[in-house]
């Protein structure tokens, strides 16, 4: 699953299943193989395109070099 598709749904869950915006967080089977434990929060506002990039930036920080 690419961070656009991931970004679908993580919106719905948002905006549409979870009662407030700041319940929903994230990680990766990347970060936890690198050793990441604690989650990232999904951003509060924003579409799809901003998701996908906060996505992305989390991979972005733990890849390894």
């Amino acid at each position: 699953m690419t961070a656009s598709e991931a970004a679908v749904f993580a919106r719905w869950l948002r905006d549409f299943f979870v009662p407030a915006p700041d319940l929903v967080w994230f990680g990766s089977s990347l970060a936890m193989a690198n050793g990441e434990q604690d989650p990232w929060p999904l951003p509060a506002q924003g579409g799809d395109e901003e998701i996908a990039a906060e996505l992305r930036r989390h991979l972005d920080s733990v890849e390894t070099p």
